[in-house]
């Protein structure tokens, strides 16, 4: 059965506007829950490590582009600064022992649902902010639970930090806002194909860029909207899976507007293979807690149990994502 989306949290306001805007026209949508991965960069690949780890009986898939082990920071602004950043000597048995002993006090899921998931891991040649060796590290965390024919690591792209793509964006050798490069590589295509399987061909999008209220979540420092790519057909009302993409530090709306959710290459294969492409938004912070440059919590700003269903923005997206299936 579709489902319609009234007046949740409340949702859907117009497009680009962080206050209180008029709300868009309920939506119905049909989400099939067997269908639902989740990508990042930089600090969202490992917001994204932290939601496919916590909750990995609804997430099925994950693709993590500049990013590290799940729980790398281990609480640590510093930690998280240097080894995870910067690479050095992980110890990826402490990270499992945590990983099962949060498993066994319900913090996260069990991690055997990682056993029949798709990882797709990214690190670009010519990145010098993030070393080779952090994403090396999260593909042997994610051999502990995940077969090693179902973990690529892609990183031969001449790519800097910044989100790949065919032709959208700044060069591929340069770094500049809103960390887009056309590469001549499509990583949306590349790690969509990989966690779903053969998908048709990518199209000119004729679907909506919606946006999506978050002040309900003021308190887990959301940005005041979402926002979220919903095709034809699934505006209509057919099954559709839904893919959550976390932007990097420096990426959210209230730095670059909506050029990620247009630019970084999602919304054209979502348009042909029935996928909801949600995109969560950050807050910057120059006060407590400290992130000004609008990072996602990896490593403990909104408390100590930011990797695990407890955190404040893992549950925040959670909720997001079960508003559109409820």
């Amino acid at each position: 059965m579709p489902i319609r989306l009234l007046f949740l949290l409340p949702l859907l306001a117009a497009c680009n506007a962080p206050a209180t805007a008029p709300a868009e026209a309920p939506l119905e949508l049909n989400i099939d829950r067997e269908r639902i991965t989740v990508s990042g960069i930089s600090s969202g690949a490992y917001m994204a490590g932290q939601l496919h780890v916590a909750h990995s009986s609804l997430i099925g898939g994950a693709a993590l582009l500049a990013g590290g082990p799940y729980a790398c920071a281990g609480g640590s602004i510093q930690q998280a600064l240097s080894l995870c950043t910067k690479g050095g000597d992980f110890d990826l048995d402490a990270i499992a022992e945590r990983v099962s002993s949060l498993a066994e006090s319900g913090a996260i899921d069990d991690p055997s649902n990682l056993a029949d998931d798709r990882v797709w891991l990214f690190h670009g040649a010519a990145d010098a902010v993030v070393d080779a060796s952090v994403p090396a590290a999260a593909a042997d965390f994610y051999r502990r639970y995940v077969p090693p024919e179902n973990i690529a690591l892609i990183d031969t792209v001449p790519a800097v930090h910044g989100m790949p793509t065919v032709s959208a964006g700044a060069p591929c050798g340069e770094m500049a806002s809103p960390f887009i490069n056309a590469c001549g590589f499509d990583a949306a295509g590349a790690l969509l194909e990989y966690l779903y399987g053969p998908l048709d061909e990518p199209a000119a999008t004729t679907g909506e860029l919606r946006t999506l209220d978050q002040h309900a979540f003021a308190d887990a420092e959301l940005w005041g909207h979402a926002f979220l790519y919903v095709p034809e057909a699934c505006a209509a009302g057919a099954a559709c899976g839904l893919h959550v993409a976390f932007h990097g530090c420096r990426q959210s709306a209230e730095f670059v507007g909506d050029a990620f959710a247009k630019d970084a290459g999602y919304n054209r294969w979502a348009e042909t293979n029935r996928l909801v492409v949600l995109y969560p938004q950050v807050a910057s912070s120059k006060v407590a807690p400290l992130n000004p440059h609008g990072c996602w919590d990896w490593w403990g700003y909104t408390g100590e149990q930011y990797a695990t269903k407890q955190g404040a923005q893992v549950s925040a997206v959670v909720s997001l994502i079960d508003a559109l299936m409820q």
